[in-house]
C-alpha cells in the first residue's frame, strides 16, 4: 500500500485526526498539571466525545492512580461542569429520560432490546422519542453525544436505575441471554444476590481470555460483592487477573491481594503469577519469597503446569530488573516444575531463553514456542540479538497477527490482553530501532501509546524508547515521553542521564554532554535489559557486552576505533573504518561513523575527506529519520564550507587565550573523539592560558602528571607546542 493511500485512508475514516485528538488533549492536561496516560486520555475521549473541557475536568477529578492508568476509571465518570452545563436545560418527558437511562445502561446492545426494556412497540417509536439524541442504524443504536451518557447516570435517581436495570433484566432473560441477565440482577438488586456471582465469573473469565480486560474487571468485582467462600476467591481471582492483563496493578494487587492469606490455597497459587506481575509493577522490586511455601501438594500435571507459568513469570521480572540471584532461584524452580509437569520444555525452553538474553548470555536453549509471548516477543528478540532484523519483523508480525489464535504456554489467558499488546509494540519499536529505521520506531510507539500501556513493558523500557527516538527526531523529549516518565508507577525508576547527554550534544553542548556521561559512567552505567542506543560520540568509552544485533556492536566499536586513532596513522586507519562502515546495513548506525570520521578529519585539516564524510553522515541521517542529528551535521558542513572558502593566514605572534565560548566548546567537542577526559581537561587549561603548575592546582594533580598529560595532548593532536594548540583550538572553533 502506497503512502499517499495511507494517507486517504486516514483521513476518510479519521485515524489521523483522532490520534491528533489525543494528542493535543494529552498536553493540554500535561500543560494543565495533571499528566494523564495516553491510552487513559483515550478512554475518557472516548466516553466524552473527544470534548477537550469535559477531559481536562474530568480528569481533575480522577485520581492520579487513575490517570497513569495503574486503577480502572470509575463506571460512570463524574458529573463534571461543562457536562451540567450542555443538559441541565434540556427538556425531556419522563419516559423519555427513562429510555435514556436504560440506553446508557446497555450500550453494547441491540434496538430490540432496547424497545422491549423500554416497552417501545417499534424502531419508528424510539426515532420519534429520542431519535435527537440516539443514532439507529442496522438494529444497532449509539449516543450522538457520549456525554449525554453520563449526565443522564447522575441525572436519574437510583430508583429508577434499579427499576431500569429491572427492565434490562427481563428482557435479557426473555432473548435467553443468562450473562447479561445475571448482570442487570445483580445491579438491581439491594441486597447480595449469590445466584448471579458464577454467571459474571464466567462471562468475566471469557471477555478476559478475549482481551476486554476492562469489562472483565468490572464484571468480576460486581461477581465478587454478591459471592462469599471459594466463588468469591474465583471472582477476585478473574478480577485480579483482568486488572493486570489490562495495566491496572493497583488494581490487581488489591483484589489479588485479598487472597493472601484468606483464600483457599489453590486460588492462591493460580493468583500468584499475576500478583508478583502487580507487585513487582507497582514496587519495581520484584517480592522475596519462598517457593517451597507456594508448590503444588499434589501432582496433578495441571496444577504444575500453573506453577511452572508463575516461577517463569517470577524470573522474566527478575532478569527484566537485573535481579540475578532471584532469577536463578525462579528458573531452578521452572525446570522443576515443567518436568513434574510433563510440558517437555515448552514453558522453560522460552523463559530460559529470555532471562539469560535479557542478562547477556544468549546461550544454546533452543525455542520452538507458540503464541504472542513465548513465541512472537522471545523468538523475535533472540533472532534479532543473532544479527536478522527482517525475520525478527516478520516473527512479531505472525504474532500480532489477528489471524492467529494460539494459546501462549507462559501466558495462558492474556494473549489477548492490552499488557501483551504494549509488550508486542515495545518490542517492535525496539527492532525498528535496531535496524536503525528512527522514524517507524517513533511512528510504532506513537500508535500504541494511544491505545497501549507502553510504559510498563520491560521495566519501562518504553518510557525510555520514546525519550530516546524523539530527542533524536525533535532535538527534545516531547509530550509523550514527558506524560509517559509523569505517569510511572513510584517503583519503575528510569535513568535519564544519557537522554540529557544526547540533548546536550545535539544543541551542542559538548562539555555537558560529556560531563553528564562521566557521571553516568560513575554511577555505574546504568541502562535496560535490552539496549537502546545511547551516545558515545563523547565521554567515557563504556566498554562491555550488550544486549543487542551485532551490527550495533560493530558500528559502536568503529566509533571507538576512531576517537584511539594516533595522528601518525590516521589517514590509514581512516579509510580503512570507513571501508568497514561500508558494510553496515543501518543507515543510523553508518550515519554517526561517517559523521565522526568527517569531524575527526576536519580536526587534522583534511577538510576535503571531513566535507564528504559529513555529507554521507547527512544523506544516512535523514534517511533513518535521525532529523535532530542530520541538523547537527547540516552546521558542521556549513562552517567546513566557510573555512574552505576563508584564506590561510600565518599566524606570527602567540595567541594566549582563546576569548570565544564557541571555540573554547567546539574544540572541547572534536578533540574529546581523540583525548581522554583528563587529557581535554588538561588541553582546555593550555588554551587558557595556564602553566603546568596553574594546572596542577586547579586538577589536584602533580606537576609531573600534567606534563605527561600535555606531551600525550600534543602526539594526539599533531602540534608542537602549547601556541600550535592554542592556534589548532582557534580553527576547530572556526568551522564546527
Amino acid at each position: 500500500m502506497t503512502t499517499a493511500l495511507q494517507d486517504d485512508l486516514r483521513v476518510q475514516y479519521g485515524i489521523a485526526d483522532a490520534r491528533a485528538d489525543i494528542s493535543r488533549i494529552t498536553a493540554d492536561l500535561a500543560s494543565s498539571g495533571i499528566p494523564t496516560a495516553p491510552h487513559v486520555v483515550t478512554k475518557l475521549a472516548r466516553r466524552l466525545n473527544s470534548d477537550a473541557q469535559a477531559v481536562r475536568e474530568t480528569a481533575a477529578e480522577l485520581s492520579s492512580s487513575q490517570r497513569s492508568g495503574l486503577r480502572a476509571l470509575p463506571e460512570l465518570l463524574p458529573l463534571v461542569p461543562s457536562i451540567a452545563a450542555e443538559f441541565d436545560r434540556l427538556e425531556l418527558s419522563a419516559r423519555d429520560r427513562f429510555v435514556l437511562l436504560i440506553a446508557s445502561l446497555c450500550a453494547e446492545a441491540g434496538t430490540d432490546l432496547l424497545m422491549e426494556a423500554a416497552q417501545v412497540d417499534s424502531p419508528h417509536r424510539v426515532a420519534e422519542s429520542v431519535g435527537e439524541y440516539l443514532t439507529l442504524s442496522r438494529g444497532q443504536y449509539s449516543f450522538k453525544d457520549a456525554r449525554l451518557s453520563v449526565w443522564i447516570g447522575h441525572a436519574e435517581p437510583r430508583t429508577a436505575v434499579m427499576r431500569a436495570h429491572e427492565r434490562l433484566h427481563q428482557a435479557h432473560l426473555d432473548q435467553g441471554d443468562a450473562a447479561h441477565a445475571a448482570w442487570h440482577l445483580a445491579r438491581s438488586a439491594v441486597e447480595r444476590v449469590a445466584e448471579v456471582a458464577p454467571h459474571l465469573t464466567a462471562a468475566a473469565r471469557e471477555m478476559h481470555e478475549c482481551g476486554q480486560a476492562d469489562l472483565a474487571f468490572i464484571v468480576a468485582v460486581e461477581a465478587a460483592e454478591h459471592a462469599t467462600g471459594a466463588v468469591r476467591d474465583e471472582a477476585c481471582l478473574v478480577a485480579g487477573a483482568a486488572a493486570v492483563a489490562a495495566g491496572c496493578f493497583e488494581d490487581g494487587v488489591d483484589r489479588l491481594g485479598s487472597l493472601f492469606p484468606h483464600g483457599d490455597a489453590e486460588h492462591r497459587r493460580q493468583a500468584l503469577g499475576s500478583m508478583l506481575i502487580a507487585e513487582t509493577c507497582v514496587r519495581g522490586t520484584v517480592p522475596v519469597l519462598d517457593p517451597s511455601e507456594h508448590r503444588p501438594p499434589t501432582t496433578d500435571a495441571r496444577h504444575w503446569s500453573a506453577w511452572a507459568r508463575t516461577a517463569g513469570l517470577a524470573a522474566m521480572m527478575c532478569a527484566e530488573r537485573g535481579e540475578i540471584s532471584g532469577m536463578r532461584v525462579w528458573l531452578a524452580e521452572l525446570r522443576d516444575a515443567d518436568l513434574r509437569a510433563g510440558a517437555q520444555g515448552e514453558i522453560r525452553d522460552a523463559v530460559v531463553a529470555l532471562c539469560w538474553m535479557l542478562t547477556g548470555d544468549q546461550g544454546e536453549v533452543e525455542t520452538l514456542s507458540r503464541g504472542p509471548f513465548a513465541g512472537g516477543v522471545v523468538g523475535a528478540l533472540r533472532t534479532a540479538v543473532g544479527g536478522d532484523i527482517e525475520r525478527a519483523l516478520q516473527m512479531l508480525g505472525r504474532a500480532q497477527s489477528g489471524l492467529l489464535n494460539e494459546v501462549d504456554p507462559l501466558i495462558a489467558g492474556f494473549e489477548h490482553s492490552p499488557l501483551m499488546g504494549a509488550y508486542l509494540a515495545v518490542t517492535e519499536t525496539l527492532l525498528h530501532f535496531w535496524r536503525g529505521d528512527i522514524g517507524a520506531a517513533r511512528e510504532c510507539l506513537l500508535a500504541a501509546s494511544v491505545d497501549l500501556p507502553i510504559a510498563m513493558p520491560f521495566a519501562g523500557l518504553g518510557t525510555t524508547l520514546a525519550h530516546r527516538l524523539d530527542i533524536m527526531f525533535l532535538g527534545a523529549p516531547g509530550v509523550l515521553p514527558q506524560v509517559l516518565r509523569a505517569t510511572l508507577p513510584a517503583g519503575i525508576r528510569v535513568d535519564n542521564l544519557v537522554d540529557h547527554s544526547l540533548r546536550a550534544y545535539l544543541d551542542g553542548a559538548h562539555e555537558q554532554a560529556a560531563t553528564n556521561l562521566r557521571i553516568w559512567h560513575d554511577r555505574g552505567a546504568p541502562q535496560p535489559a535490552l539496549s537502546v542506543p545511547g551516545l558515545d560520540e563523547v565521554g567515557p568509552l563504556v566498554l562491555g557486552a550488550r544486549v543487542e544485533p551485532p551490527e550495533l556492536a560493530k558500528a559502536r566499536e568503529l566509533r571507538h576505533r576512531i576517537r584511539k586513532i594516533p595522528e601518525a596513522s590516521w589517514r590509514h586507519e581512516r579509510d580503512a573504518v570507513a571501508e568497514a562502515a561500508r558494510g553496515l546495513n543501518s543507515s543510523f548506525c553508518r550515519a554517526r561513523v561517517e559523521a565522526m570520521l568527517g569531524s575527526v578529519s576536519a580536526v587534522h585539516e583534511d577538510l576535503s575527506a571531513g566535507r564528504r564524510h559529513l555529507r554521507a553522515a547527512r544523506s544516512l541521517f535523514e534517511e533513518s529519520g535521525a532529523l535532530a542529528w542530520r541538523s547537527v551535521v547540516d552546521v558542521k558542513i556549513d562552517r567546513l564550507a566557510m573555512q574552505q572558502q576563508a584564506s590561510e593566514g600565518i599566524v606570527t605572534a602567540p595567541i594566549n587565550v582563546i576569548g570565544d565560548a564557541d571555540a573554547s566548546e567546539n574544540s572541547w567537542y572534536v578533540w574529546s573523539e581523540v583525548l581522554t577526559e583528563r587529557e581535554l581537561e588538561v588541553a582546555m587549561r593550555v588554551v587558557r592560558g595556564l602553566t603546568n603548575n596553574e594546572i596542577a592546582a586547579e586538577l589536584d594533580v602533580s606537576v609531573r602528571t600534567v606534563e605527561v598529560h600535555v606531551s600525550r595532548v600534543f602526539n594526539a593532536l599533531a602540534v608542537r607546542n602549547r601556541v600550535e594548540l592554542t592556534v589548532l583550538a582557534h580553527r576547530t572553533g572556526q568551522y564546527l
